[in-house]
């Protein structure tokens, strides 16, 4: 399986916000810490609000933060969101047709290990891939 960017930065979009929960951040700030091209960030931060990943706050000290704590975000969720139009073979796209149909197997399988990738992914959220930075020594 392979992601698109878009669904590559939005996890990273995710991680970050979830780095510091309460901060609003804003999309130039976030587009230069994940460096990511401003309009294509805003895109991104448009379908995980659509999603119901993150919230924004408009005004001059708007910004980005997540709509919900991190540990209710599911990887597996904001995949889906963002790959759902993405058939991974050209079959299984809704105007897709297979020449060998009628002896093909292959459709069930790819579609149950599809299946079995975003079971996997639904078992961790956002709060669980963020790593922690280590406590300063002393304190």
């Amino acid at each position: 399986m392979h992601l698109m960017s878009s669904t590559d930065f939005a996890l990273r979009t995710l991680l970050f916000l979830a780095s510091e929960p309460e901060r609003l951040v804003n999309t130039e700030a976030l587009a230069q810490a994940l460096a990511v091209s401003r309009n294509h960030l805003q895109k991104v931060v448009q379908t995980l609000v659509a999603g119901g990943f993150v919230r924004t706050v408009k005004g001059a000290k708007g910004g980005v933060l997540l709509a919900r704590p991190a540990t209710e975000i599911r990887v597996g969720a904001v995949v889906r969101h963002f790959e759902a139009r993405q058939p991974i073979v050209a079959c299984f796209a809704p105007d897709g047709q297979c020449v060998v149909e009628p002896l093909c197997g292959l459709k069930g399988v790819l579609s149950s290990a599809q299946g079995q990738y975003f079971r996997f992914l639904d078992a961790y959220s956002i709060a669980d891939c963020l790593r922690r930075r280590p406590a300063p020594q002393g304190v």
